[in-house]
């Protein structure tokens, strides 16, 4: 995958993050930005996935909430790299990746939140079930937008 293309996608992972934010409990909120992150990985690759799901998602921090950047740029890189994984794989790993994915992205927010000494446990109990569902929205849409992708792309090609 060329660079330049993968830049496009760090773009549009903060964009996408930017775009609608429905605030939580415990200063996060509901974003688009993990469904465009599993299209990313399952289109570009791990590396891909891993660099737009991570950058993209920190630039957006920076913008919205800066302190949560570092655990940001960590936890969706994982998932990006996740589900990319899911791009070489067929059958039940294209999906067990992202899903994977997503189970750490949700384990990192967890710990990370935990540990941030100006949140702690309450916070990050408070954040768990918001950040479950990100996660299963965001394998769900990325993976209806990489099958509606697949499906164009073979209509071109016949």
């Amino acid at each position: 995958m060329k660079w330049y293309t993968t830049v496009g996608f760090t773009v549009l992972v903060a964009v996408s993050t930017l775009l609608i934010r429905i605030p939580v409990p415990g200063g996060g909120y509901f974003n688009f930005g993990d469904v465009v992150i599993v299209f990313c990985g399952l289109y570009g690759g791990s590396r891909a996935g891993m660099v737009a799901g991570g950058i993209g998602s920190a630039i957006a921090d920076i913008i919205g909430f800066p302190l949560f950047a570092p655990i940001t740029l960590v936890a969706k890189g994982v998932l990006g790299y996740c589900a990319g994984r899911g791009k070489a794989s067929s059958g039940f790993l294209r999906n067990a990746w992202p899903i994977l994915g997503g189970i750490l992205m949700v384990a990192i927010y967890f710990l990370g939140t935990w540990y941030m000494p100006s949140f702690g446990k309450a916070a990050a109990v408070a954040d768990f079930p918001p950040n479950i569902l990100q996660a299963t929205l965001g394998f769900i849409g990325g993976r209806l937008l990489f099958a509606a992708y697949t499906r164009i792309q073979n209509l071109h090609k016949s």
